[in-house]
């Protein structure tokens, strides 16, 4: 004879059977997106493949102040404020505002040539999630330039918030920005995973809480606090279109 609970059972075994979507997160496999409804991405080299043309404005300015003993490399920026940049290369007496100053004007002038270039997958990767997910931008670089970009690039209506670098917020690995981001579209960090591809971006994401995934990339060592790691964006789209 059937008791209360199987008869309750009963009552939502249609809803299991039929409409698996309501799973709860901690159901899902950890390297599904789908167990999360928000996904925050870094910018550079998530995004766009800035750190390569980065490294090249730096490079330019080392030759420029007489550095040519300086080697400049996307895995030696990764994750880093242009401030620090300055003085790891130039030293301490480095005059910071000018070293800022001409290494913007020199990338954007490599911008200016059709040098800066989305990462491979980037954009597919955007455009499918936006339709499932609540999307974001956590970033070190100045919130207002990346604001920029992506409405040149006609991409800011895909993202509910934009956080980047801002007066009075501690840069990444301090988890503040991740903080930020998440106080903003007003969800919890369990709810949400973080795409970056630096080891200071990875700590910075645990930190806040998030499940973090780094797209390793040639030259930037992987990191051990990562829960997962990624070769290439698409690899996300495709395990979770394998398990639907």
């Amino acid at each position: 004879m059937p008791t209360r609970f199987h008869l309750k059972l009963l009552e939502f075994l249609p809803q299991i059977l039929y409409y698996p979507d309501r799973m709860t997160t901690s159901e899902y496999p950890k390297h599904e997106l789908r167990r999360f409804s928000a996904v925050i991405f870094d910018f550079d080299g998530v995004i766009v493949d800035s750190e390569v043309l980065q490294a090249k404005a730096w490079q330019q300015l080392a030759y420029e102040l007489g550095y040519r003993e300086v080697r400049v490399t996307a895995a030696r920026i990764a994750g880093r404020l242009d401030s620090q940049i300055a003085r790891d290369l130039f030293g301490e007496r480095i005059d910071v505002d000018f070293c800022l100053q001409r290494k913007l004007a020199l990338q954007e002038a490599l911008e200016a040539r059709g040098e800066l270039q989305f990462v491979p997958g980037a954009l597919e990767l955007i455009q499918t999630l936006s339709s499932s997910h609540v999307l974001a931008i956590c970033s070190n670089s100045y919130e207002e330039r990346v604001e920029a970009f992506l409405q040149e690039q006609g991409l800011r209506q895909r993202f509910r918030v934009v956080v980047g670098y801002r007066e009075g917020l501690a840069p990444k690995p301090s988890p503040q920005p991740y903080l930020r981001t998440l106080q903003q579209l007003g969800i919890p960090a369990e709810t949400a995973c973080a795409i970056e591809d630096s080891p200071p971006g990875i700590e910075a994401a645990r930190g806040a809480g998030l499940f973090a995934v780094q797209l390793v990339r040639e030259g930037i060592a992987a990191s051990p606090k990562a829960d997962r790691h990624i070769s290439n964006l698409l690899e996300l789209i495709r395990n979770d279109a394998n398990h639907r």
